[in-house]
């Protein structure tokens, strides 16, 4: 009809079911990663206790890039 215009509304996700989402989507990535025989990392732990992929891994960089960006200015304001 002319001149009518239909409002549609916006249905937004409960945290509930935001959280319930991303958990399924967590699960099939998951599950999709070990069909492909990758082990997925579930901890910081897993990653550093293997020597082949932290062979190249330069613990001093690492520490000085993070005490670097601890250091830096935030660009945000408090108002």
């Amino acid at each position: 009809m002319i001149g009518e215009r239909i409002m549609r509304g916006t249905i937004a996700n409960t945290p509930i079911e935001a959280e319930r989402e991303a958990e399924r989507a967590r699960a099939d990535l998951l599950r999709r990663a070990e069909a492909q025989g990758i082990k997925p990392f579930a901890s910081l732990e897993d990653f550093a206790g293997d020597p082949a992929l932290t062979a190249d891994f330069d613990v001093d960089a690492f520490l000085r890039q993070v005490r670097e960006d601890r250091d830096r200015p935030s660009g945000r304001s408090i108002d």
